[in-house]
């Protein structure tokens, strides 16, 4: 709610009592025979102007009592009291018109933010695991939009995340997965509390694919590996996650392999250098193409060594490449270090 309103929506609670004690203990005094809950009738009979039909004023006038200090009063509860109450209306009718228009005008802000980004990625549900996929996506400075019909999820990671832009609804429905900018996307990450529901999206998206030509990638988490896994490749998804799997090939690294594991959470983890095992795509345009690694200097001028060799993008790897190894058009790059220097290398394999 916003802080000015909420004081003044204080200011005329406050006021709204105060008329209700002041003409209470008013007629209570000014008047005989009156009871507490008399004077309270008198107070809102007066306030409603709906006439003193049972009793005015001067019935209950004591002897000796001055009129016109009795209507005085009466016209002075009538004109604050429907002021007061008039106030209120116009304070609760601004916060409910202001409300709406607030909240349409941030959806507004929100839609437009979103049609003007690329290449990012859409997160279909908002759950536990999909904070550890906003978090990494944040850490490396890639776009992204969250999807989930549930309010509550909403509420709970714009409190973990500043500028957080997110979609409200059923990610199953077509125009929703259009509003998060699927056209521009280059990853949809399906992670809905369904499987069903996650087989039915990467379904849904390899047929936008097909159908209008988008390029992007889909990842789908499951529960149930074994039974599902194989099912939603074949809908269309890329790759497929089980957390389970992966926490159970975690646990033996950590017997297996204490350092390397040990290592990779502290690279993960590090919020003083993001540093992380990245690819990158080389463009037609880049003047990497033709270019063996030694004539390159990418670790001289960059400061990156590649790790491997993904001719054309597809196949085997070609692990540790010699200074000999040419780099041509769609191979990709594998190499680790900092977001920064990566950034560096992608911008140089990426060409204009």
């Amino acid at each position: 709610m916003n802080i000015v309103i909420r004081k003044r929506i204080t200011k005329v609670l406050f006021l709204i009592l105060l008329v209700f004690a002041v003409g209470t203990s008013g007629f209570y005094y000014l008047l005989d025979g009156l009871t507490f809950i008399d004077a309270l009738y008198f107070t809102i009979v007066t306030l409603a102007t709906v006439g003193y039909g049972d009793f005015t004023p001067h019935t209950n006038m004591p002897p000796g009592g001055n009129p016109y200090l009795i209507k005085f009063f009466a016209i002075f509860i009538i004109l604050f009291g429907m002021s007061t109450l008039l106030y209120g209306i116009g304070v609760m009718t601004e916060y409910i018109v202001s409300g709406e228009m607030l909240g349409e005008r941030r959806r507004k802000r929100m839609q437009k933010l979103i049609s003007s980004l690329r290449n990012h990625y859409i997160i279909c549900g908002a759950g536990e695991t999909s904070a550890y996929m906003m978090q990494e996506l944040k850490k490396t400075k890639r776009p992204f939009v969250v999807i989930d019909k549930s309010e509550e999820r909403i509420q709970q990671i714009l409190n973990q995340f500043d500028e957080l832009l997110y979609i409200q609804g059923d990610a199953t429905h077509d125009e929703i997965l259009e509003q998060a900018g699927l056209e521009h996307a280059v990853g949809v990450i399906t992670s809905l509390p369904d499987e069903k529901d996650n087989l039915f999206v990467a379904m849904s998206l390899s047929q936008k694919k097909k159908e209008r030509g988008f390029a992007f990638r889909i990842a789908a988490k499951v529960t149930n590996f074994e039974k599902m896994a194989s099912k939603i490749k074949s809908a269309g998804a890329d790759c497929v996650i089980s957390p389970e799997y992966i926490s159970g090939r975690r646990m033996i690294s950590e017997m297996f392999r204490p350092s390397v594991t040990t290592f990779l959470d502290r690279m993960l983890k590090d919020d003083r250098a993001v540093m992380r095992v990245e690819e990158v795509t080389v463009s037609s345009d880049s003047s990497l193409v033709g270019k063996n690694l030694k004539e390159t200097r990418i670790s001289n001028k960059i400061g990156l060594l590649i790790a491997a060799v993904r001719k054309g993008g597809k196949g085997e790897f070609i692990h540790n490449p010699n200074a000999e190894q040419v780099i041509e058009e769609g191979d990709v790059l594998i190499t680790m270090g900092d977001m920064d220097k990566i950034a560096a290398l992608r911008k140089l394999a990426q060409g204009k």
